[in-house]
């Protein structure tokens, strides 16, 4: 069982970010990300959802729009 995978994000604004984040106990990470705007206290902010995993074992999220997160 692994406790930490690493990521990676395509598209959006975020695109080519990588980073290692926790896998709770199935050795899947979060579904979903949520970045907020680089502005604070600014709506929408870019949402990456899990897409697949590269040969390599690299977790990559698909840039899936903006999400106006509620406050």
């Amino acid at each position: 069982m692994q406790q930490h995978v690493h990521a990676e994000l395509i598209g959006g604004p975020e695109d080519g970010r990588s980073f290692i984040i926790p896998a709770p106990d199935t050795d899947l990470p979060l579904g979903q990300f949520t970045f907020p705007s680089p502005r604070e206290g600014e709506a929408p902010c870019a949402r990456y959802d899990r897409h697949d995993r590269r040969a390599d074992g690299v977790w990559r999220y698909q840039y899936a729009g903006e999400h106006n997160m509620l406050r």
